[in-house]
């Protein structure tokens, strides 16, 4: 089957997408992608899976004009190509992407891949809700999101689950070499048991009680952050001094630090409701390197955490809380870095993917 993914955005900056980018090769299919933009690591790994890619660069602008511009030439771009290009199924992720291309998808087959639930963006819900029961399936990243669409939009079927695993991590080679030429220039890191945080460092996922809790516990650990700093890592300093913050890096650079990491960290805060259902990439990651994980109570990871007993629960208000995990964990730790390295291996997105090709097929 021909299939043409689609997203306005930068695909670099889509783990979710160039998973299944490369799952949809390796199952065979002759896959294209349309986008903003592919960095260098990325075009390669595609080249390597026969993977074609078209760049029409229109991510970048700031004022309201300029984005009204680039949604009507992205759009221009995709429908002249696909005037001249043969395909069978297209794949469309994002609301931007549904936005700019608009009900011009409805002559094509199409699933929609949408990541976020956009409340509180009446113009995205509105253009996913022109489209959205035209799609020959739906796929979002976490259960209840599935469950919040199917009601919001009164779907006939619950779009499916499609969990933000990772399709790219790296082997034992590559992260040797990582850990020579990064890890080991952080000497204090040394010794200690990490408790990493990975991902952007804002208001929106506060920190302070887990740094709080981490400090409590002495000189056997220290917390680290990686990720772009949102305005957050100097009041985070001013709790504890000896936290490491290390900024951005890309796949799968900063995977050095997961790797050699004790405990994953994830928090977000419970009154946006995208954030109360979400789906990081995170968890997988962790899952990965059979990383125990603590996250704060919300259902979109007490059901995965907490269920799969891959970490602990805390309420991220109570210092004790934190610390209690922390000890529970370290009492433990084969047992949940085992059931967190299961986490990973049971999500199969590669059947998903296929299941779902295939139903469009029959």
């Amino acid at each position: 089957m021909k299939i043409i993914l689609i997203t306005k955005s930068k695909i670099k900056d889509i783990p979710p997408l160039i998973s299944v980018a490369h799952i949809m090769a390796d199952l065979g299919h002759d896959v294209e992608v349309i986008t903003s933009e592919v960095n260098l690591q990325l075009a390669e790994s595609f080249i390597k899976k026969n993977i074609k890619y078209v760049e029409f660069p229109f991510a970048s602008a700031t004022s309201p004009i300029k984005k009204v511009y680039e949604y009507y030439m992205f759009r221009k771009k995709v429908f002249n190509h696909l005037k001249n290009t043969e395909f069978d199924l297209l794949w469309i992720e994002g609301a931007h992407t549904i936005r700019s291309l608009g009900e011009g998808i409805k002559e094509f087959k199409y699933v929609l891949q949408i990541s976020e639930l956009h409340t509180g963006h009446t113009a995205q819900l509105k253009a996913i809700g022109k489209v959205i029961h035209n799609a020959v399936r739906v796929v979002m990243p976490e259960y209840n999101r599935t469950v919040i669409y199917k009601t919001w939009f009164k779907l006939k079927i619950r779009p499916t689950v499609l969990p933000n695993k990772p399709y790219i991590v790296p082997n034992k080679e590559l992260l040797k070499n990582l850990k020579k030429k990064i890890f080991n220039n952080y000497i204090e890191l040394k010794e200690k048991k990490i408790i990493l945080y990975q991902g952007l460092i804002d208001r929106d996922r506060d920190l302070s009680n887990f740094i709080k809790a981490v400090k409590e516990l002495g000189e056997d650990y220290i917390f680290v952050m990686v990720g772009k700093d949102g305005g957050m890592v100097e009041h985070y300093k001013k709790i504890d001094n000896n936290i490491v913050h290390i900024d951005f890096m890309p796949v799968p650079d900063y995977f050095v630090f997961t790797a050699n990491a004790h405990i994953g960290i994830l928090s977000y805060d419970s009154n946006i409701l995208n954030n109360a259902y979400c789906a990081p990439n995170k968890i997988y990651e962790y899952g990965y390197f059979a990383l125990p994980m603590i996250g704060n109570d919300i259902p979109g990871l007490k059901y995965s955490i907490k269920s799969s007993k891959a970490g602990i629960i805390v309420d991220e208000e109570d210092i004790t809380s934190i610390k209690n995990a922390i000890q529970k964990i370290d009492a433990d730790y084969e047992n949940y870095s085992k059931a967190s390295k299961d986490l990973f291996d049971k999500c199969d997105n590669r059947t998903t993917i296929n299941e779902i090709i295939r139903s469009i097929k029959n």
